[in-house]
């Protein structure tokens, strides 16, 4: 990681933290670079990233302002890091578990009217890939993640697939909030996704989305308890 990368992300981390007041004005360029123990030049390159993720407001004359936390880029995979770090906000998991209720299941349908062979061979390498990595929690997270984008590849539509990288942000950021690993817990989790697998692979649509809404209830449902046992 760059110096660059390291300022944005202490900076970027500050901003959703709270250290600065969401909608107040921000320090000055020079304060900031005192602050950070950097040069303008960086500063500016590190203010220009944030001010794309909407952290910062960084308009010509009017100095820089910290954004409110309602207009974050909440599907930019580091402002989802930085806000989910630390102290678990209930209402921000919440509401990224109802975005991927709204999404997943028309997915999973979609993918099952569509998916090729191709599809379907790149779907069932990442589910033997959950599989094979059950004991070992990263590896295990990048292989559900591969699963669904393979899913999201197989419906075919251009413009959902630009959206594989924000839905697999969100999964990646509820992860540590979801993911029991209690040997029971584990082999649910492998059914669930076996199921959704072979909806998909039968060309059962209905089947597969009602999969799908099954499996993000149930996400939710650990996300609770998780949260409540963590109060």
């Amino acid at each position: 990681m760059t110096k660059t990368d390291r300022l944005i992300h202490a900076f970027g981390r500050d901003l959703v933290q709270g250290v600065f007041t969401p909608g107040a004005a921000l320090p000055s360029e020079a304060e900031l670079c005192e602050r950070y123990d950097t040069s303008r030049n960086v500063m500016r390159e590190v203010i220009k990233v944030l001010a794309t993720k909407r952290l910062i407001d960084a308009q010509r004359y009017r100095g820089l302002v910290a954004m409110p936390r309602e207009q974050w880029n909440y599907l930019d995979a580091d402002v989802l890091e930085w806000a989910l770090s630390g102290d678990a906000d209930p209402a921000l998991i919440a509401s990224l578990i109802e975005v991927r209720s709204l999404i997943e299941p028309a997915i999973s349908r979609w993918a099952a009217e569509r998916a090729t062979a191709v599809d379907l061979v790149a779907i069932e390498a990442a589910l033997n890939g959950m599989k094979a990595n059950t004991t070992n929690r990263d590896a295990f997270m990048e292989a559900d993640i591969a699963f669904h984008r393979a899913i999201v590849a197989a419906t075919h539509n251009f413009v959902v697939q630009q959206l594989a990288d924000a839905i697999s942000a969100l999964q990646r950021a509820i992860f540590d909030h979801t993911y029991l690993s209690e040997p029971g817990h584990m082999a649910l989790t492998i059914k669930e996704h076996s199921d959704l697998f072979d909806m998909i692979r039968m060309k059962n649509p209905v089947a597969a989305e009602d999969m799908a809404q099954g499996m993000i209830s149930r996400t939710a449902s650990r996300a609770h308890i998780k949260l409540e046992s963590a109060a």
